[in-house]
């Protein structure tokens, strides 16, 4: 019985990152991309201002 509860914690505990992946697409995936550039642009100008 113990085998048992492993095996499906492990079924579980697998398909659940990959539907969490299948779910985030490329648009959506360039989107967070260009917000991560669009905040790191703006740190760079501020701190060029600041030094």
């Amino acid at each position: 019985m113990n085998k048992n509860s492993r095996s499906t914690l492990s079924d579980s505990a697998q398909s659940s990152p990959h539907d969490a992946t299948c779910g985030f697409g490329f648009e959506e995936m360039l989107t967070e991309l260009e917000a991560i550039v669009a905040e790191a642009e703006i740190r760079l100008a501020e701190e060029e201002a600041s030094a």
